[in-house]
C-alpha cells in the first residue's frame, strides 16, 4: 500500500492560475505514488473535486467560522483570517492523522513564511514551501519605486518583525524540511534552520508550455527589434531601467509592448515620454492568457527587470517558448536564468544596471544568431528544472529521505 501523506494548499484551484494552480500540481504530483489527502478552502471546492477523484486524491474543505470571516473583512484583517484558518486545519490534522496515520504532512501554499505551518506540530516528518518572502529591492535601487517608496520599506520591517514572531518560529524550527523559493529569502531566514532547507523555485511549466515546439521563423531584414514585457505593473518590475537602457543604447529600430495592468502605468509613461522613447513603447493592457503566445511568437527578446520577486511567470513562459531573457541578476529570476539560457544584469548600483540593460539590448539586436542559442538553452533549462517530472522526483526524493532516513 503506498504511504499516506497530509497536504495543505490554502491556495488551491486545478483551473486556476498561479499559487492556486501551483498549489493544486504539488497535490497532484505526491499522488502519483502516495495516498494523499489535500486540505484547503472550500474556494475551488466543484474544481478540486473534479480533479481530486481522477487523481486519487482525498479532498477536505476547511473555512474560518462566519464570525471571524465577517469581523476580518470588515477590519482587513487578511493576516488573522487566514491564521484562523490554519488553527482550523490543524484540528482537521489531528484527527485525520489518529484515524490514517499519515507518514507526512506537508504545506505548500501559501507561498511565504508569514503564515505559520501549524501542522508541523502532529509530531511526524514535515515539508513546508516552497515558502518565499525574504525578497528585497537591491540597496540604491528606490529611486525606482516612486509613490510605492514608502510601502516597500513598511513591508521589509513588517518581515523582519515577523520572523521573530512565536508562531514563525516555532514552524520554522519543528518543519523537517524546508523548501524555499530562492537563495535571498534563504538568506533572509535564521542561520539555524538554513541545514534543513533546499531551494525549489515556486514555479512550473503548464502542458501547454510544454508542448510548444520551436519557432521556424528567421530574422527578417527590415524588421524591427521587438521587445517584450509580460506581468503586473508595479513599481517593483523597474521597467524605467528599461526604459532609461533604451535611450541609452542610441537603438533607433525597435518595438517595447508592455502587456499588463497595474498602479505603476502612468509613472511608466511619464518616463517614457521624458527619456524620449514613448513612440516606440506599446502599454497594451491586460492581455487574456489565451492570447500571449501571439505576443510571445512575434518577440525577439522579454525583458525583466523585476527587483523583488520570488520567481516569475512570464519569465518562465518566456523560456519555455524559446524566447531569450534579460533578467536583474537578482532575487527568484537572477536563479531561474543561467548564463547559457538568458543575459543576467548586475545590481551593483542603478547606473550598472542600465548600462548593462542598454548593452544586452544592443548585443542582442545585432546578434540573431544568439538570440537563437540562447533561447534553445532557455527551453532545455526549463524542461530539465521546471516541468512537473523535475519537480515530481525532487518531491519523492524529499519525501523518501524523512520517511525511510
Amino acid at each position: 500500500m503506498k504511504p499516506r501523506v497530509l497536504m495543505i494548499a490554502y491556495a488551491c484551484n486545478p483551473q486556476g492560475t498561479g499559487e492556486h494552480w501551483l498549489g493544486w500540481g504539488w497535490a497532484e504530483q505526491a499522488a502519483k505514488n502516495f495516498q494523499v489527502d489535500l486540505i484547503t478552502t472550500p474556494k475551488s471546492r466543484a474544481e478540486v473535486e473534479q480533479s481530486s477523484r481522477a487523481a486519487g486524491i482525498t479532498p477536505h474543505f476547511v473555512d474560518v467560522p462566519p464570525a471571524v470571516r465577517k469581523w476580518t473583512e470588515r477590519a482587513g484583517g487578511s493576516w488573522l483570517r487566514k491564521l484562523s484558518w490554519q488553527k482550523e486545519v490543524l484540528r482537521l490534522a489531528a484527527r485525520l492523522h489518529q484515524e490514517k496515520k499519515f507518514v507526512l504532512a506537508h504545506q505548500t501554499t501559501f507561498h511565504t513564511f508569514r503564515v505559520p505551518f501549524l501542522a508541523a506540530r502532529l509530531g511526524i516528518p514535515s515539508v513546508w514551501g516552497p515558502i518565499a518572502g525574504g525578497e528585497h529591492v537591491p540597496p540604491g535601487f528606490e529611486r525606482y519605486l516612486g509613490p510605492a517608496r514608502a510601502s516597500e520599506f513598511g513591508r521589509g520591517l513588517f518581515n523582519r518583525l515577523w520572523l521573530q514572531s512565536p508562531g514563525v518560529k516555532r514552524s520554522l524550527r519543528e518543519a523537517s524540511l524546508l523548501f524555499v523559493s530562492n537563495q535571498t529569502t534563504l538568506n533572509f531566514l535564521p542561520p539555524d534552520c538554513r541545514a534543513k532547507a533546499r531551494i525549489v523555485a515556486p514555479n512550473a511549466l503548464r502542458a501547454e508550455d510544454e508542448r510548444c515546439a520551436p519557432p521556424s521563423k528567421t530574422a527578417a531584414a527590415n524588421a524591427p527589434f521587438r521587445l517584450l514585457y509580460v506581468g503586473n505593473c508595479v513599481a517593483t518590475r523597474a521597467i524605467p531601467i528599461v526604459l532609461e537602457a533604451l535611450a541609452q543604447s542610441e537603438l533607433a529600430d525597435y518595438e517595447f509592448s508592455i502587456i499588463g495592468a497595474g498602479p505603476a502605468l502612468d509613472d511608466w509613461k511619464t518616463r517614457a515620454a521624458a527619456l524620449g522613447v514613448a513612440a516606440k513603447v506599446k502599454f497594451v493592457g491586460k492581455v487574456p492568457y489565451q492570447q500571449l503566445n501571439e505576443f510571445y511568437a512575434a518577440a525577439d527578446v522579454l525583458v525583466f527587470p523585476a527587483m523583488r520577486d520570488s520567481g516569475g511567470s512570464a519569465l518562465l513562459e518566456a523560456m519555455a517558448r524559446y524566447l531569450p531573457v534579460i533578467c536583474l541578476d537578482w532575487g527568484g529570476p537572477g536563479e531561474m536564468v543561467d548564463s547559457r539560457s538568458g543575459i543576467k544584469v548586475s545590481v551593483d548600483s542603478p547606473e550598472a544596471a542600465v548600462k548593462g540593460f542598454a548593452e544586452a539590448l544592443v548585443r542582442l539586436q545585432r546578434d540573431p544568431g544568439l538570440r537563437y542559442t540562447l533561447a534553445a538553452a532557455a527551453r532545455v533549462r526549463a524542461e530539465a528544472n521546471f516541468g512537473w517530472a523535475a519537480k515530481r522526483k525532487l518531491l519523492e526524493d524529499a519525501y523518501q529521505s524523512l520517511i525511510r532516513p
